[in-house]
């Protein structure tokens, strides 16, 4: 309860501040419901899980001045019925962004962004704000953008403060020692715009997690260097690639990752412009007898749009054992209509080291349906055939399913 009555005091008072300043603001919001029926166990025998889960989104806008914007995004993300009876709250209401931008820093053309933000780069392989998550993804940071048309990003984040108390006698004796165990996350980005038709951006990752799994080894200080490109290559045909490098220390490891993505599509010559499009991705991976570790991490990625629907490799090195992954994929959009579209993604998994390679195969069904300019509704069915890896993990061999419906109303 006190937190419905500070938020909506927070909009009165943010009407109010804008109607005795004269300061504009904008309001925006989200409801996104999701039904989902779940047999990925690859298990015909155990139950299907139903749920549904909500996820409400209210932002608010304000601009002091022509070149500064203050905008705060509250989020209630829930399952239906998790609370005890009708009668309980799980309280569970967050601010998913609250950050200030100024623009025109120093009358250049530098924008500081500073507090908590989505951040989003290139094709969100990497970095991404995870929009099908019932939560969603945001860091708490500062980012700083030079240029306009080209531009150059650095951000210095958080992604989690810690202390430990060290042991002895403190100095002085009221104040007790501490070891800093922050896990931080900064990174350089550029961006080159000089062909519309063209993209081509490159970057350097960095993270420090100064936990001790091993003691005396910092968890993680590892770099990413890489470059992703997209562009047409004619009228029907476009590519999209990226390639990465990762190397650093992993918990008393030498890092020594590589990615290599690249996909071509085709666009037919229809009123409708239905797409094809091929590609394939290389995540690498090691094995036991390796002295260095060798499996690419994608880090903060939305991989929920690279490797299947089903999202049975969300975490590339939990998921696929260390073992890293490979991917052939088929995709298709097929517009039926003005407001209906179909889209069809077919996924070949193997891991990229080990004698057995084989994950399974994935084929993903998903119908779009555009209501009104405010009101969508999306309907998806997802088969999964698993292969050797996959029934070794699960100990089932049963084909897996997966289904949703999702309203999603925007304002």
């Amino acid at each position: 309860m006190k937190k419905i009555i500070l938020i909506l005091g927070l909009v009165f008072s943010t009407s109010l501040l804008a109607q005795v300043s004269d300061v504009p603001v904008k309001f925006d919001g989200q409801i996104r419901i999701r039904g989902e029926v779940d047999a990925r166990d690859f298990d015909n025998d155990t139950d299907t899980n139903t749920y549904t889960l909500s996820r409400i989104r209210f932002g608010a806008r304000m601009a002091p001045h022509e070149d500064v914007d203050v905008y705060v995004q509250l989020q209630d993300s829930r399952a239906f019925g998790a609370e005890t009876n009708t009668l309980a709250s799980s309280a569970n209401i967050d601010l998913h962004q609250g950050y200030v931008q100024v623009r025109n820093f120093l009358g250049k053309p530098i924008s500081i962004k500073v507090g908590r933000q989505e951040m989003l780069y290139a094709n969100q392989r990497l970095i991404g704000p995870v929009g099908f998550s019932n939560v969603g993804r945001s860091f708490d940071g500062v980012k700083l953008t030079f240029g306009k048309q080209k531009t150059f990003d650095v951000f210095a984040t958080i992604i989690k403060e810690g202390n430990t108390a060290v042991t002895g006698p403190a100095t002085p004796a009221s104040t007790a020692g501490q070891e800093n165990t922050d896990y931080n996350f900064w990174g350089l980005y550029y961006k080159y715009r000089h062909n519309p038709k063209y993209e081509l951006d490159g970057y350097f990752l960095f993270e420090s997690d100064e936990n001790e799994v091993v003691p005396g080894e910092d968890n993680l200080k590892r770099a990413t260097l890489g470059f992703y490109s997209k562009g047409q290559l004619s009228e029907r045909f476009d590519f999209e690639s990226e390639a990465a490098v990762q190397f650093g220390n992993r918990r008393g490891q030498d890092v020594s990752a590589l990615m290599l993505t690249g996909s071509v599509g085709y666009t037919f010559p229809s009123v409708r412009k239905y797409v094809v499009r091929v590609g394939y991705d290389f995540l690498s991976g090691m094995d036991a007898a390796d002295e260095d570790y060798k499996v690419f991490d994608t880090l903060f990625a939305t991989n929920h749009k690279f490797y299947g629907f089903m999202d049975y490799f969300i975490n590339i090195p939990v998921n696929t054992a260390g073992q890293g992954l490979q991917d052939f994929m088929v995709k298709g959009r097929i517009p039926l209509s003005d407001v209906w579209q179909l889209d069809a993604h077919f996924h070949n998994f193997r891991a990229a080291k080990g004698e057995e390679k084989n994950f399974g195969t994935e084929l993903d069904l998903v119908l779009n349906y555009a209501y009104n300019s405010a009101v969508s509704f999306q309907f998806a069915l997802a088969f999964f055939d698993p292969g050797d890896l996959m029934e070794a993990r699960f100990q089932n061999s049963d084909f897996g399913v997966w289904s949703y419906t999702t309203l999603l109303v925007g304002f």
